[in-house]
């Protein structure tokens, strides 16, 4: 029997059905370039990794950037939508990267893995959406003895001024989508309130704490309209 589907992976579905041949543009565009800033950000944090775990890997954006960096990590990829995860074995392919590269299309929360495996277990975008409880007690399961942890996500700003000039940015954006690229505006509609509702910055760091893991940071920048929460399993 299918399992069903939590509120989060409905959401995923609902903004990012159907878009996996856009993808790498509309984020690159909708950030204006801090994608890429973000992305760097995990890579320059990570420390000669072996195995790396990249949940809701997507079209693979970060999960190349990692292989290419680290031209001895194996990585393993996991996404819930199966045309951004076709792009992402495309790619692999094409790159001469299969055997280097494990791909599993599951939600995360339903996806069976080996466990302490992982050195490094890497996301962006997936926090506000998991089911946290059930993420943080996976990822306690999945990360090696020493293994680092770097999640990122959207966030929303606490200072009422950054968010006035955000919230006329996206009204904004939008407008703009629906003239010119009216396809894209699923990616965005409702996106402002699922993130300023999100408390992904407050409730999983005590989750991961009870999992075990140590040295648990929560990083706001771009004026908190993105965050981190890094960590580690002890030795």
């Amino acid at each position: 029997m299918a399992k069903a589907k939590t509120d989060g992976q409905e959401t995923v579905l609902r903004f990012l059905g159907g878009t996996a041949d856009d993808y790498d543009l509309i984020v690159a565009e909708s950030t204006g370039g801090l994608d890429a800033h973000w992305k760097r950000w995990i890579l320059e944090r990570m420390q000669d990794p072996q195995q790396v775990l990249d949940l809701a890997s997507g079209t693979g954006i970060l999960s190349f950037l990692v292989l290419d960096r680290f031209p001895e990590a194996h990585l393993t990829g996991v996404d819930l939508q199966e045309d951004y995860q076709a792009v992402a074995v495309e790619r692999s392919k094409r790159r001469g990267l299969v055997d280097r590269t494990t791909w599993h299309r599951s939600a995360v929360e339903d996806v069976e893995l080996p466990e302490a495996a992982y050195d490094h277990i890497i996301t962006c975008y997936l926090p506000k959406y998991a089911d946290r409880p059930v993420l943080a007690e996976r990822l306690g399961r999945w990360c090696a003895p020493g293994g680092r942890l770097l999640l990122h996500d959207f966030a929303h700003p606490t200072d009422p001024k950054v968010e006035k000039v955000l919230h006329e940015r996206y009204v904004r954006w939008l407008d703009k989508m629906e003239r010119e690229r009216p396809y894209w505006v699923q990616c965005f509609e409702g996106l402002y309130d699922f993130v300023r509702e999100s408390p992904w910055t407050e409730d999983l760091p005590p989750l991961l704490e009870a999992q075990g893991f140590v040295d648990l940071e929560v990083t706001h920048v771009h004026k908190g309209c993105a965050a981190f929460i890094t960590g580690r399993k002890p030795l």
